[in-house]
Parts: C-alpha cells; sequence; structure tokens
C-alpha cells in the first residue's frame, strides 16, 4: 500500500483583493504543487473574519481552507517562498494532517 500525505492550507487573502485574483493565486497554488503529484481535494471558502491585530494593515482577512493529498511530502520552503510572492495573500498555515 502507498502511503499518503494530506495536508491542510489556510490561506488568508486581503479582504479587498478581487475574487478573480483569488482564484489565479489558488490555481497557480496547484501548479507549484504539481511536481510532488499533490492534488487539492477541496477548497472551501470560510469568509472574511476580524483578525486579533493588525496583518499588513488590514484588520480583516478572506480565509479559505484547502486539503491537499499527495504521494510524496511537499516542499514546504518552495509553497511558502510562492505565497510570500503574492500580494494578495497577506498570511498563510500549512498543516500537516
Amino acid at each position: 500500500m502507498k502511503k499518503v500525505f494530506d495536508y491542510q492550507v489556510i490561506v488568508v487573502f486581503n479582504p479587498k483583493a478581487e475574487e478573480k485574483n483569488k482564484e489565479k493565486v489558488l490555481s497557480k497554488l496547484g501548479e507549484v504543487l504539481t511536481p510532488f503529484e499533490a492534488k487539492i481535494n477541496s477548497k472551501e471558502q470560510l469568509g472574511t473574519k476580524e483578525l486579533a491585530y493588525l496583518i499588513k494593515n488590514h484588520n480583516k482577512g478572506d480565509f479559505w481552507k484547502l486539503k491537499v493529498t499527495t504521494p510524496k511530502p511537499l516542499n514546504i520552503k518552495e509553497i511558502s517562498s510562492y505565497l510570500n510572492r503574492e500580494t494578495e495573500v497577506i498570511r498563510y498555515l500549512i498543516l500537516k494532517e
């Protein structure tokens, strides 16, 4: 039996970001995951929430939860590098389940 790695990726977008820009970031994230044979199983928009403190001068954020499965471990540095470059992303969290 082949081992499968499950990850949860939480992405917080600038609340003023346009929907098409968010979808573009999420689809590009899928491309970044392709070399790891990773698959985004689900995308769930959790809505806009008040932040506990200012992050990049924003007091609200649009939260998305992605469930990712892959047959080999992800290179977290590569994914972090991509998400850090995106101006629409104000915070993210990558969790191994």
